[in-house]
Parts: structure tokens; C-alpha cells; sequence
């Protein structure tokens, strides 16, 4: 039995080697830019779980392949604060910021061509560029200027070992040398305050100036898709950036394709036969097909039939993680039963306990920002799915505002809509608007505006908790495997 002996893989792309994440990443259209040397600057802004650290994890491998002359930095946000750079001159105006930012870009450089050249740095000011020297890289190649500096530097006192030697003169002779500078969830402990924003928008700034001034320079940045809306509207020279920024978004051929990929992978591993690829199939017809050997082929979804991997895709808030995480869950249930596939009954049976696992990853993930939050999101146990205006801060103000004080952002809420506000901004709650052909749903990418205002009624819209918490919540609406357990009409 295939599904025994299935491995879904690893759920956090950044912690999978290179040679395992090759074989069923997806490479998603938009990915292509990120590889493309013309575009020196991509930012791309997800939620958590959404594949961000995937990413950059697939360039790491990806771009040496293409470019093997270049330098590649990968580093995590944590990892160019001002702390880590020894940093500690104060900050007065944004023009401060902006050279601090430059000033850590460089170090970021020099730190990784001292490690190419086997040379160590015993004091970090060392790998410092004074923000005098800025001004001198103009129009010319960032590496090619700091290896000269390192030239002199370990010049002075004492002859240059001959290994080291080599290797300044092999990276003199790189024509035109290019470094990609990776950075992964620069806004990892991100809160919205003034200073913050201030300390954030100056970044891509920075990122500007460096690459009009500088050449041989790619940035890659990666950041939560709540923020950038966020210091957009805070800082307005933003507008400009806008151009480099993309959401990491996943449709249901997206995720189609990567439920395939990874029963593609385990053919290989365990071994197993896939279905034969008939002539008159289409890709979707194949991978559906593929997707079969794993789950039931379609389910009971609402009012109509449909393909199991849309039930994951809706269940996951079209996160790839927390695919791998429900499939999982639901793959141990299905075993239990001595099953061959997992069926609509196995995610059912499994939706409470997920339910809760993405409750702690929205508190994990957003803690820092409102200590509360765990208290806030447990006022809705027993809510009803779907909510207006008016019924949204009711709730918000019998169950919640009126036994905790409330801290958002270190500010003290003094209003429901600021409770709605930041539910809606972390994805708990969903913006939905109906008419002729149907509903639509909204998330604070798409329209950051939403209660933002105490004037206007945000065009009639209904606020909707998503399905992957309601489980674990007791929201309204018990699915048909809870009701047959609770013995209630199916």
C-alpha cells in the first residue's frame, strides 16, 4: 500500500537540502524574474508558510548554476540589524537611516569576500564601509572596489599569505564580478510604530540608491505580505518601489502541481509505478491522475463534487506548508483505518486538531505585535462564520474588549474596528462581498483600505473567519464527520 510508506517531505522548505528541494519545487511563473540579472531589484511578500524562505532557498542552488562567477549572500533578517554590524551611532532623519542601511549592504560584502579569501576578520569594524567611502563606489563594481580595500588592508604590517593572494587576484580577474544578496524575512519581528516604519521604508530606500550608484549588485528580499502595505502607506517615496514588489500567491493549478511533484519525488524513492501518461492526456488530466494514487480522486465540497486537492488548497489557505501538514495529518488517519487513500473523511476527522496547530502558528507568528492575540482570536469560539459590520464589533466588544485590555502594535485599542482591523490585516478574518455571480473574498493585500475608517460602512462587505480555524473554534457549521460523532442528522 502506497500511502503507508508515503512521505509528504519536509514542511519547511528553507530546512531541506538543496539536492531534495530540486525534485518537487515548483517553479512558479513569476519565480523567473528573480533569476533574471536585468531585474537588480525583486521583493516578494507572502504569509507565513507561503513558500518565502522556499525561494530564496531554490535561488541559493538556482543561481550558481546559471552565474558560477558570482557571489551569493544569503542571510536572514535577524542577520543585518544594527547590532549585528556593531552599529551605534544615533539616527536622527531618514538621510541617517538610509546610509546606515548602505553601510550594512556593504559589510554584508566585504564579510562574504573575506570568507572567499580565507582571510578572518577579528573586529567587525573592519567590515564596516565608512560612509565617506559611499560616496567613492560610484559607477563603479562594488566587489572589484572592496577587494581592493582588502588588498590594502592586509597589506599593511605584514606580507600577504600566498593562498590569500590568489585568491584577491583570481576575484580582480572575475570579470565584471556580480554579488546577489539574499535576504530572507527582513521584517521578522516587525511592529507597526513610527520608529519602526521609519527603520523599514528607509531600507528599500537604501536598496535604491545603491543599486543607481553601484554596479554589480542584485537584491532579493523576502517579507510578510501585511507589511508592505503597511510602510507603503507610511512612507510615500514608496511608490517607486512598487514595481519591484510581488506577492508569492498560489492558485489551485499551483497547488495541483505540487501535491504531483511530491508523489513524483516518492516514485522515485520508494519506488512505485505512476499512471501511464496517455497520448490525449493534458498535464492537469496526468497530475490528476497522479494525485489519485494518494487521494480519494474527488469529494463532497459544499454543494458539489470536487477534486481533493481544492479541498487542501481552501483548507491551507493556499499555504504550501500547511498542505504538507493537513496532508500529514490526514495521511496518519487514514493508515489508522487501514485505508488505501485518504478520503474527505480522514481531513474531516483531522480539521479540529489542524485547526488548533494553525491557531498557535497565527500567535507565533504575530505575538510580538499583540501579545493578546491568542485571547483575541479565542473570543470567537462559538461565533457565527459570517459576520457584518455591526455584528464583527459586537462581538469584538462583549467578548473581548470587555475583559482585556488590548495592546496592537504597543498602541492601546480603544475601538472594535482596530480589534477588526488587526484580525483582518493577520488573515484571521477574510473580507467577502456578494452580487449577481456570486462572492468574492478580499485579504488586506487586496484591500488594505477596510476598516480603516469610523465613517464609512467598507461598501457593505461581510467578515468571514476562514475555514482553517473554524474547526478548532466551534464555529458555526460542524462538518459531517463531527455531526455523525456528536450524533446529529448527517
Amino acid at each position: 500500500m502506497i500511502l503507508e510508506d508515503f512521505d509528504f517531505g519536509n514542511e519547511a522548505g528553507d530546512d531541506v537540502p538543496p539536492e531534495e528541494l530540486s525534485t518537487y519545487f515548483v517553479e512558479q511563473s513569476m519565480f523567473k524574474k528573480f533569476t533574471n540579472k536585468s531585474k537588480r531589484l525583486c521583493v516578494a511578500t507572502a504569509k507565513k508558510g507561503v513558500g518565502k524562505s522556499a525561494l530564496l532557498q531554490w535561488l541559493k542552488v538556482s543561481l550558481p548554476e546559471r552565474y558560477p562567477q558570482d557571489l551569493i549572500i544569503k542571510v536572514r533578517g535577524s542577520e543585518v540589524t544594527r547590532d549585528a554590524f556593531n552599529l551605534t551611532a544615533e539616527l536622527h532623519n531618514p538621510n541617517d537611516y538610509i546610509r546606515d542601511w548602505m553601510i550594512r549592504l556593504c559589510a554584508l560584502v566585504n564579510r562574504e569576500i573575506a570568507k572567499n579569501i580565507g582571510f578572518a576578520l577579528t573586529d567587525d569594524k573592519i567590515t564596516l564601509v565608512e560612509s565617506a567611502e559611499l560616496e567613492g563606489y560610484k559607477s563603479k563594481n562594488l566587489v572589484g572596489c572592496l577587494v581592493s580595500r582588502f588588498d590594502k588592508l592586509m597589506g599593511k604590517g605584514q606580507p600577504l599569505k600566498s593562498s590569500v593572494k590568489e585568491h584577491l587576484e583570481l576575484l580582480k580577474r572575475i570579470d565584471n564580478p556580480q554579488v546577489w544578496i539574499l535576504i530572507d524575512d527582513l521584517d521578522a519581528t516587525f511592529q507597526n510604530t513610527n520608529k519602526e516604519c521609519l527603520a523599514l521604508s528607509t531600507f528599500f530606500s537604501a536598496c535604491r540608491y545603491v543599486l543607481q550608484d553601484i554596479k554589480g549588485v542584485n537584491i532579493r528580499v523576502t517579507m510578510r505580505s501585511d507589511v508592505w502595505p503597511t510602510i507603503r502607506r507610511f512612507d510615500e517615496s514608496l511608490d517607486k518601489l512598487e514595481q519591484y514588489v510581488d506577492e508569492i500567491t498560489w492558485s489551485e493549478k499551483d497547488f495541483r502541481k505540487l501535491l504531483f511533484r511530491r508523489i513524483e519525488s516518492q516514485s522515485v524513492e520508494l519506488p512505485f509505478e505512476l499512471p501511464k501518461r496517455e497520448p490525449y492526456f493534458t498535464n492537469e488530466h496526468y497530475e490528476e491522475k497522479a494525485i489519485a494514487l494518494v487521494f480519494v480522486p474527488k469529494v463532497r465540497w459544499g454543494d458539489k463534487d470536487v477534486y481533493s486537492y481544492k479541498v487542501i488548497y481552501t483548507l491551507s489557505y493556499y499555504r504550501p506548508r500547511w498542505a504538507i501538514q493537513l496532508s500529514k495529518l490526514a495521511q496518519a488517519n487514514a493508515t489508522t483505518r487501514n485505508r488505501s487513500v485518504i478520503s474527505k473523511e480522514d481531513i474531516d476527522d483531522v480539521w479540529g486538531e489542524y485547526g488548533a496547530k494553525r491557531i498557535a502558528d497565527l500567535v507565533a507568528e504575530h505575538k510580538h505585535q499583540c501579545k493578546n492575540v491568542e485571547e483575541v482570536v479565542n473570543g470567537f469560539r462559538g461565533e457565527d462564520r459570517l459576520l457584518n459590520r455591526d455584528d464583527l464589533f459586537k462581538c469584538i466588544n462583549n467578548k473581548i474588549l470587555s475583559h482585556m485590555g488590548v495592546y496592537i502594535d504597543e498602541k492601546k485599542v480603544t475601538s472594535p474596528r482596530e480589534v477588526g482591523r488587526f484580525l483582518y490585516r493577520i488573515g484571521f478574518l477574510m473580507a467577502r462581498s456578494e452580487d449577481e455571480a456570486g462572492y468574492h473574498h478580499y485579504n488586506y493585500s487586496d484591500m488594505p483600505d477596510l476598516l480603516s475608517s469610523r465613517t464609512t460602512n467598507d461598501y457593505g462587505v461581510s467578515w468571514e473567519i476562514h475555514p482553517c480555524y473554524r474547526q478548532a473554534l466551534n464555529i458555526k457549521k460542524i462538518n459531517r464527520s463531527q455531526r455523525k460523532r456528536r450524533g446529529l442528522a448527517v
